[in-house]
C-alpha cells in the first residue's frame, strides 16, 4: 500500500485581479485600525485632561472634550487673554461699574456773586461802589479798570460781610450821575465811594480825594490810609491830597460818600502800579481800613 502523503496547503492567488482585491482589502484593514487607535489615543488624551481638571477643580469645556487639540508650533503665540493675564500673586483690579446716565448731570454753574460773611466785621452795612465814566467816556481803557477794580474790591468787602452794590456792571452802558445816586439811596448805603483815574502831564503822579465840606473828615482819613499803604504821592496842588469841590453823585445819594482819584492814568510807571496785583491789595486794604474806621465808630 502506498502512504499518503499529507502535503501542505499554500495559498496562492494565481488570478492578478483576486491579488489586487486582496492588497486593497488589507489597506483598508491596516487604515480601519490605525484610525481606531488615533481615535482611541485623542479620547484618552481628553479623557486624561477631563480627570486632571476635576481633580485641580478647573471644568473643563464641552468644545475641548470633542474637539482635539492643535498640534503646537515652534514659536507659541499667546492670545490676548494671555497677554492680559497679570503675573501669579499680582491682584487684579475690578472693572469699573458704569455709572448710569441718568447721574449724569452736569454741575451747576457757580454764581459769580461771592457769598457774604456773615459773621465779618462789615456784618450788617451795606456798602456803595460807583466806578465813574462809561460806554461814552474817551477814555475806555481806564473805564474797564474802574469796573474792574470795584468788582474786586466788591468781593473783598463781601468776604468781610458787608453787602456792597455796584452803580454800573459794564463798560457800554451810559450811565448818568443821577442814576448812579439812586442806585446808592435805594440801597440804603451807609457809606459810598466812587473810583477814578486821573489824565494829566505823563510826568505829574499821585492820588487825591474830591469831597463835600460835610464829609471832610472821610476825605481826611482816606488819603492819609491810601498814601501809607500803597506808597504813592498825593497830587500836587491839592492841599493834603484833597480837594473841597461840588459833586452830584456824593449831594443826592443819601450817605457819606466820597471820590477818590486812585493816580494818574497818563503816567507809565504809575499805571503800571496801578494794574499790578500787590499795588491793588494795597489799595483794596487802605479803602477797607477806612470804611471799617468810620462804619464802626
Amino acid at each position: 500500500m502506498k502512504r499518503i502523503k499529507k502535503r501542505r496547503k499554500n495559498f496562492r492567488i494565481s488570478n492578478p485581479l483576486g491579488f489586487s482585491l486582496f492588497c486593497a482589502i488589507c489597506i483598508l484593514a491596516v487604515g480601519l485600525v490605525v484610525g481606531v487607535v488615533c481615535l482611541a489615543v485623542g479620547y484618552g488624551k481628553d479623557a486624561v485632561a477631563y480627570v486632571k481638571a476635576q481633580l485641580n477643580g478647573t471644568p473643563v469645556s464641552a468644545q475641548a472634550s470633542v474637539e482635539p487639540t492643535a498640534e503646537p508650533t515652534d514659536t507659541p503665540i499667546p492670545s490676548d487673554s494671555a497677554i492680559e493675564t497679570p503675573d501669579i500673586g499680582t491682584p487684579v483690579p475690578e472693572t469699573p461699574t458704569p455709572e448710569p446716565l441718568e447721574t449724569l448731570v452736569p454741575a451747576e454753574t457757580p454764581s459769580a456773586e461771592p457769598s457774604v460773611d456773615p459773621n465779618g466785621p462789615l456784618r450788617g452795612f451795606t456798602i456803595g461802589l460807583d466806578p465813574t465814566r462809561d460806554g461814552d467816556s474817551k477814555y475806555p481803557e481806564e473805564c474797564a479798570y474802574n469796573l474792574a477794580f470795584a468788582q474786586q474790591l466788591k468781593s473783598y468787602l463781601e468776604s468781610k460781610g458787608a453787602n456792597v452794590v455796584l452803580t454800573r456792571e459794564d463798560n457800554k452802558a451810559s450811565v448818568g450821575n443821577s442814576a448812579r445816586a439812586k442806585t446808592i439811596k435805594s440801597a440804603d448805603c451807609d457809606i459810598a465811594i466812587r473810583l477814578m483815574c486821573n489824565h494829566i502831564s505823563s510826568k505829574s503822579s499821585g492820588c487825591f480825594v474830591q469831597y463835600l465840606k460835610k464829609n471832610k473828615s472821610y476825605a481826611k482819613e482816606l488819603i492819609k490810609a491810601y498814601t501809607e499803604s500803597t506808597g504813592i504821592k498825593k497830587q500836587s496842588g491839592k492841599s493834603g491830597g484833597i480837594e473841597n469841590k461840588s459833586d452830584s453823585v456824593a449831594s443826592a445819594c443819601g450817605c457819606p460818600c466820597v471820590l477818590l482819584v486812585m493816580g494818574n492814568w497818563d503816567n507809565k510807571s504809575e499805571r503800571q502800579n496801578l494794574e499790578d496785583d500787590a499795588f491793588r491789595e494795597a489799595m483794596i486794604k487802605a479803602i477797607y481800613e477806612t470804611m471799617l474806621s468810620r462804619l464802626t465808630k
